[in-house]
């Protein structure tokens, strides 16, 4: 009871202070009517002073405001961001290009391999059986180049024995005929009789038609040779596509044994023990070996609008999550033409070097980059927001990021400096800027010096603050007090 007596009278100190104190009149006679009517008349003027002094408090424009922000010296960066994949310089995909079960496998992940050390082994026994296959074929295939050999030896014997028979054909062709024309001699001289002339000329026509006849055999014996030698020549063929196919046969058998290409470190392994591989189309991946995880490189999916500020001179920095408090720095090693499109926007890729002798970064990690494109050491800067301001934008909406831009691109604007009597124009000529800050090359401007800034937030702050102090609403708690 007496804490509610203690409010109640802070309550009405408070409503004193606003209102100001007052006790109430002594009680009026019904007989004096002129003093209520002054009672009246001065609660009505009172209130009619209230209600003007109010209009006139929300009313008045308020007081132009801005901050006034020091001219500073120090460094500006100009920089792009990007994103982008952790993965080692040389990765090689070790498959398979022969069917089979894997039978054994020696390694697994994160396990280093020497090159030509053997990985994985398939089961051999089917390409076992081809080999014993083909082999067997092999052997035929010489059988019969052999036996073509031995025809065509055959052949050129039929071929001399007809030749020399035509030899003899010949001979005998020519003694005939040189006894035909002594018996025509003979007989012109009466020494021969006309039956013996005939005896000569049958004879010289039977010589002729025996030679022909060998000279027909000495042609069929040269196309039995020459169709031996064909034979032969097919046989020999024959046996090279065999010894082929024993080769490739050897080749498949060797291959059921998978070895490392190179040395590294096996990051993924993609079968086990009993597996079937399917090597029709595409070789199907065994193992992913990284060959050194101590040089890494990140592919960054650098913006078609930045892409032209990189150089191989630029300074890279970037994050990963697993160390977001580590800093990584790497260089500009290429940036590759191929564009890739995504939703209409288009990116290059960006291969960036860097050096991984604690093997911190692990291949797949996303990595947060940061480009340095342009730099400044030690000088004059200033926000970019006093760029925007303007003695009769002060306190409301600052103009458009598109201003600022133009500013940027002609590179001078005009900026206001804080004097004792209020904000004075300088022209100034621009540098770098970094989208907060902006060099100042060229002006009358100096280090300390107050430049203006809008102070939209200040103005409203300050609107904030009238409402609170309306002369209509006490400044304690309402209620509780007498009036």
């Amino acid at each position: 009871m007496q804490a509610t007596t203690e409010i109640n009278k802070q309550r009405k100190v408070q409503d004193d202070d606003l209102f100001g104190a007052w006790e109430p009149a002594a009680p009026v006679a019904a007989s004096t009517p002129h003093k209520k009517n002054w009672l009246y008349g001065g609660g009505i003027l009172a209130a009619a002073v209230l209600a003007v002094a109010g209009v006139s408090y929300f009313t008045k424009p308020a007081a132009p405001t801005f901050s006034a922000v020091a001219v500073e010296r120090g460094d500006i960066r100009r920089t792009i961001s990007a994103t982008g994949k952790v993965q080692a310089v040389t990765t090689v995909q070790v498959g398979s290009q022969v069917s089979g079960i894997v039978a054994e496998l020696y390694a697994d992940f994160n396990q280093r391999v020497k090159a030509g050390q053997l990985i994985a082994k398939l089961d051999p026994s089917q390409l076992q059986a081809q080999l014993t296959q083909v082999q067997a074929s092999a052997a035929s295939a010489r059988a019969r180049v052999q036996t073509a050999q031995t025809n065509v030896l055959s052949a050129k014997a039929s071929l001399e024995a007809a030749q020399a028979n035509l030899s003899r054909a010949d001979s005998v062709s020519q003694d005939a005929e040189r006894n035909y024309e002594l018996t025509k001699s003979l007989l012109a001289e009466g020494a021969a009789s006309k039956r013996q002339v005939e005896t000569a000329q049958a004879a010289l026509t039977q010589a002729a038609a025996q030679r022909l006849q060998a000279l027909a055999q000495v042609n069929q014996a040269k196309a039995q040779a020459q169709a031996s030698e064909s034979q032969l020549a097919q046989a020999q063929a024959e046996a090279q596509q065999a010894s082929a196919s024993v080769e490739v046969a050897q080749v498949n058998l060797s291959r059921s044994s998978i070895v490392s290409p190179i040395d590294g470190v096996v990051v993924a392994r993609n079968v086990d023990v009993g597996q079937t591989v399917a090597a029709s189309l595409q070789a199907p991946t065994l193992f992913l070996i990284a060959n050194d995880l101590t040089k890494m490189q990140v592919l960054a999916e650098i913006d078609e609008a930045d892409v032209g500020q990189l150089t191989p001179e630029s300074r890279v920095n970037f994050t990963v999550d697993a160390y977001p408090n580590e800093t990584f720095r790497g260089s500009i090693a290429q940036i590759r033409l191929a564009p890739q499109t995504v939703q209409n926007v288009v990116t290059y890729t960006a291969v960036v070097n860097v050096d991984n002798p604690d093997l911190k970064l692990k291949p797949g990690m996303t990595a947060s980059i940061t480009a340095v494109v342009a730099e400044a050491r030690n000088v004059l800067k200033i926000p970019n927001a006093a760029l925007r301001f303007k003695p009769e934008t002060v306190g409301q909406a600052s103009k458009p990021a598109r201003d600022l831009q133009v500013a940027q691109r002609r590179r001078s604007a005009e900026i206001y400096r804080v004097t004792p009597e209020g904000p004075k124009p300088v022209r100034v000529r621009l540098g770098l800027t970094d989208g907060i800050n902006t060099e100042i090359t060229t002006g009358d401007l100096k280090e300390g010096d107050q430049v203006a800034v809008p102070a939209l937030q200040a103005q409203a702050n300050t609107k904030q603050g009238s409402a609170a102090r309306s002369p209509f609403t006490p400044s304690g708690p309402r209620g509780g007090g007498k009036r």
